[in-house]
């Protein structure tokens, strides 16, 4: 894919300005603001009812927005129809033909466009190698696994050579074990043709490790966008803080005491947190409560927070260990098989260079 160029700058694959859907008095998106380079990656992220499957179909043209803008490729496509908007999408639920061999479902858009025979074969060749799938041409999809099904869609989006791909949940109907699998694969793809796609998932892992830029969103409004890394160590809110990471952001409000560069935390129930050096932007809170977020692998054994076990839960390869801190539970992350006692107290460490802050009555960022 090549971006566009205006002038000497790359002109975004996508655009979208102050979209807004509703359905009767319902507002779905809320003035939805957001632009994507050309090879970008962008993952639509956010818990169910947020918004996200609705500004894909906006995109797609599948639903007609309430008012804003929708650009692609240079082109306002907000009042054209899907077939014209150069697209392509592949859906959750494969949407293959099932008379059709796989040749053919990835043929017939190329079919309907009138495409001749022989460009049609080759591209049918490229995409099959691409995927691997060239062996299952000759099957019909009843006799295709779940993977193998996603892959035959991908295969009939990638033979359109779009100027955008759309996902939709693609790997949701997939098991576990599958879905890691396509998403390497998803990944790979996405590095080796350079395509530009904007993928909607309910699923922070997938937007994590697929995306080179996130959206956040929550009751039809973008929470923030951002690099994964960004938002992961960097959330914008609270929200974004406890809706991103698995297991979530620890966040705990205290009142604060600040002077000469150093805050004393004191969480319900009196227990405290001396920190040294910390943010002058913490100083506007002196006396005020503030929310002290860390993540819970910036948790080590140690004493400078301790509580009563609540939990421990072994994955193989971390251990998960939740106690109470206050009136709030605590997850502590820690690597490989730890020993901790179900009916005692246990004692933590902080790294201090992993804390966020957060005004607990906004819920936005601090510092």
């Amino acid at each position: 894919m090549v971006a566009l160029e205006v002038g000497d700058i790359a002109a975004p694959v996508l655009e979208i300005r102050n979209l807004e859907k509703r359905y009767g008095n319902i507002e779905v998106l809320k003035g939805i603001s957001l632009e994507m380079a050309a090879g970008d990656f962008l993952v639509l992220v956010g818990p169910s009812g947020c918004g996200k499957s609705t500004l894909l179909n906006c995109i797609a043209g599948l639903d007609d927005s309430s008012g804003g803008q929708i650009v692609i490729g240079g082109r306002d496509v907000t009042q054209v129809p899907p077939r014209d908007r150069d697209i392509a999408m592949v859906f959750q639920s494969y949407a293959l033909y099932p008379t059709m061999t796989v040749a053919e479902n990835i043929a017939f858009g190329m079919k309907v466009r009138r495409v001749p025979q022989a460009e049609q074969q080759q591209r049918i060749q490229q995409v099959s190698q691409l995927l691997q799938i060239e062996q299952l041409l000759a099957r019909r999809p009843s006799a295709l696994s779940g993977g193998q099904r996603q892959r035959v869609a991908m295969g009939r989006a990638l033979v359109r050579e779009p100027t955008l791909f759309l996902f939709d949940e693609p790997l949701s109907n997939l098991d576990a074990k599958l879905r890691v699998e396509l998403r390497g694969e998803i990944k790979r793809l996405h590095e080796r043709i350079g395509a530009s796609i904007v993928y909607v998932t309910h699923d922070q892992i997938e937007a994590m490790t697929l995306g080179t830029k996130v959206v956040v969103l929550n009751q039809g409004l973008i929470q923030q966008i951002g690099a994964p890394a960004e938002i992961y160590e960097k959330p914008a809110n609270l929200f974004v803080a406890d809706f991103m990471g698995s297991p979530p952001m620890n966040l705990i409000t205290g009142g604060l005491d600040y002077a000469t560069g150093n805050a004393l935390l004191t969480f319900a129930g009196g227990q405290r947190l001396t920190i040294q050096t910390a943010p002058p932007a913490l100083a506007a809170y002196h006396g005020k409560d503030v929310t002290f977020g860390i993540r819970p692998e910036a948790l080590r054994m140690g004493s400078t927070l301790s509580g009563p076990v609540h939990l421990v839960e072994n994955s193989g390869s971390d251990t998960f260990v939740t106690f109470k801190v206050g009136d709030r539970n605590v997850i502590a992350r820690f690597a490989g098989r730890v020993d901790v006692d179900h009916h005692k107290e246990i004692g933590v460490d902080l790294d201090l260079t992993q804390v966020s802050w957060f005004d607990p009555v906004s819920g936005l960022r601090i510092v």
